[in-house]
């Protein structure tokens, strides 16, 4: 069962760190060196030097990332740049995102502490692999700061959407916390809800419903590692310290503002690569729309192409190809005939034969082209970009050779996978907006226990 507790957030002090945009970041495995740079010189403050902190020449055990981003939390906290809510609270917390035609989209959810559950053992459940290197990574940087820096972001459903109504309602005509603008044009919304009344109410309306993790697997998984190790640690374990909680953005699935963007692929450095044979062994499986291009209509006929992906994959699995060295945009969609069944026959569960991901990781990228599961796993040949012209432009250069244009995994698809216990290939979906990492964050480092709030 879902249990959502009020916590004590630590947040910017406005008044110490000033415009609360420029301590802000979003999540560390978006931030490119690039980025992390820009970041560190924007604000002394910023997030970043916590969450995704810089190896400096020298750096060994003990002093290095980990232990300096220690260091600045408990400065921040002692010097007032960081403050802890005196209350336990929930955090309502909005994205609103411009969209085509001048309009808005807004997300809607809260933030609140979640017990830790064991996967396959209770009702949290994710649906996407997960790698060791950023687990080992998030686990050192949670050992030193016993904190959690940033959300989990989850998914729960409720077609009435009564638990955002009771949050507008409790809102209504009230200032947000903060209001802050990110670099993407995101606006950032978030208000303090304190009101246990409110907050019994919010927890029992949560009571039974599944959780799905739509970004954050690796520091959830992280976060049950560091229980088990601090539960070892404990001979007088009870079950509600702190390391038992994790801090968690719940976010209803049946909301029109729940967005799925794309992560397109690009493949390189494939040993022995035919094109000709690649696409002749494609038509075995794929009905293929060609659109050839030159110079002066290029950018016309690849809007075209991906308009007609979009329309393709609304009624199968379809991808969108460019192959290197080629002026000529493809459309392949699956054959009908229950082509994925008369191919893996039972060795492919039911609910993932209808996955795009699972069309494109099993039958092309797998059995095509020879990139073995764990090859994938560890990224050896794929490269994954968000944005459909960079991907192509991506794969124009250095040993690139392939690119992949995807269509969205449905926002139903994630929640049959996950209730199946299964769990998609990486990079399957992309929840837009990120949550911005800064908001609030919650200290586990403390000699207390965590209770959850008064019924109604």
């Amino acid at each position: 069962m879902s249990e959502i507790i009020p916590f004590k957030g630590v947040l910017f002090n406005p008044e110490k760190v000033g415009d609360l945009s420029r301590v802000m970041a979003p999540p560390y495995d978006v931030i490119s060196p690039k980025l992390q740079d820009e970041l560190y010189s924007r604000h002394p403050n910023n997030i970043v030097r916590l969450e995704l902190g810089k190896v400096n020449e020298g750096d060994s055990e003990g002093s290095d990332r980990y232990s300096r981003a220690a260091s600045f939390l408990h400065k921040w906290l002692a010097d007032g740049e960081l403050i802890r809510d005196r209350r336990p609270a929930i955090y309502y917390y909005t994205q609103t995102s411009p969209v085509a035609g001048g309009n808005e989209l807004t997300r809607k959810g809260f933030i609140a502490l979640s017990r830790l559950q064991d996967f396959g053992k209770g009702s949290i459940h994710p649906h996407e692999k997960t790698l060791s290197g950023p687990k080992a990574d998030r686990l050192r940087l949670m050992q030193a700061c016993e904190a959690n820096l940033s959300c989990i972001f989850s998914l729960y459903s409720e077609p009435g959407l009564g638990i955002n109504e009771m949050l507008e309602e409790t809102v209504r005509g009230s200032s947000p916390l903060m209001s802050v603008v990110d670099d993407e044009g995101i606006r950032n919304r978030l208000w303090r809800i304190d009101d246990q009344r409110v907050i019994a109410g919010i927890s029992e309306s949560m009571e039974g419903r599944p959780l799905f993790i739509a970004d954050g697997h690796h520091r959830y998984e992280t976060a049950l590692n560091y229980r088990n190790l601090m539960k070892a640690k404990n001979g007088n374990h009870t079950g509600l310290e702190p390391y038992n909680f994790i801090m968690m953005y719940f976010s209803n699935m049946d909301d029109q503002g729940m967005t799925i963007l794309p992560t397109h692929r690009v493949i390189h450095s494939l040993k022995n690569f035919d094109a000709n044979v690649f696409i002749n062994e494609c038509k075995k499986y794929f009905d293929i729309e060609e659109r050839p291009f030159d110079d002066r209509n290029e950018l016309e006929v690849r809007k075209g192409f991906i308009d007609r992906v979009a329309v393709a994959g609304k009624s199968a699995s379809a991808f969108g190809l460019f192959v290197r060295g080629g002026n000529v945009y493809r459309v392949l969609t699956l054959k009908a005939g229950d082509m994925m069944r008369k191919v893996f026959g039972d060795r492919i569960p039911e609910v993932f034969k209808g996955l795009d991901v699972t069309v494109l990781h099993s039958l092309i990228l797998n059995r095509i082209l020879g990139i073995t599961q764990e090859a994938q796993e560890q990224q050896e040949n794929i490269v994954y970009v968000k944005n459909c012209d960079e991907a192509i432009s991506v794969g124009k250069k250095d040993a690139n050779q392939l690119v992949f244009i995807l269509n969205p995994t449905r926002i139903q698809q994630v929640k049959a996978v996950a209730e199946a216990g299964l769990v998609m290939p990486q990079k399957s979906t992309y929840f837009y907006p990120k949550l911005l990492t800064g908001l609030v964050m919650n200290i586990l480092g403390e000699n207390t226990h965590v209770a959850a709030p008064a019924k109604v």
